[in-house]
């Protein structure tokens, strides 16, 4: 089992890694820059804010959670809750799937703007 879990907290890091990187590319520092924290069985990725005439991060704010589940054996988007980023509640336009791809790919294009606005 932990064979398992470890291949996916590598395949999850790796496809997290790539979503930072394909978001930040030519993008100017003042948008603000993608990026990403290991997590038990997942990531969660943060957006950090610049002020324009700065290259050092300003504040940084958690924006999304994937997990693994084992009970479900499903991946798990949340997001922080708006009154405490402590607090993690569902994504409410897709919260969980067995197709990770599926989760990574409304993270990165975040087609309702929920994200890395």
């Amino acid at each position: 089992m932990t064979v398992v879990v470890n291949l996916l907290q590598r395949q999850i890091e790796h496809r997290a890694t790539l979503v930072c990187e394909n978001r930040n590319k030519g993008l100017p520092v003042g948008i603000g820059k993608a990026g990403f924290e290991p997590v038990t069985n997942g990531v969660k990725f943060i957006f950090s804010h610049y002020k324009l005439d700065s290259s050092h991060c300003d504040y940084a704010v958690p924006v999304a959670r994937i997990q693994w589940e084992d009970a479900s054996s499903h991946w798990v988007l949340s997001v922080p809750d708006e009154a405490d980023n402590n607090i993690w509640i569902p994504y409410p336009y897709l919260e969980r799937s067995v197709d990770l791809t599926a989760l990574i790919r409304e993270i990165e294009k975040d087609p309702k703007s929920f994200f890395w606005s």
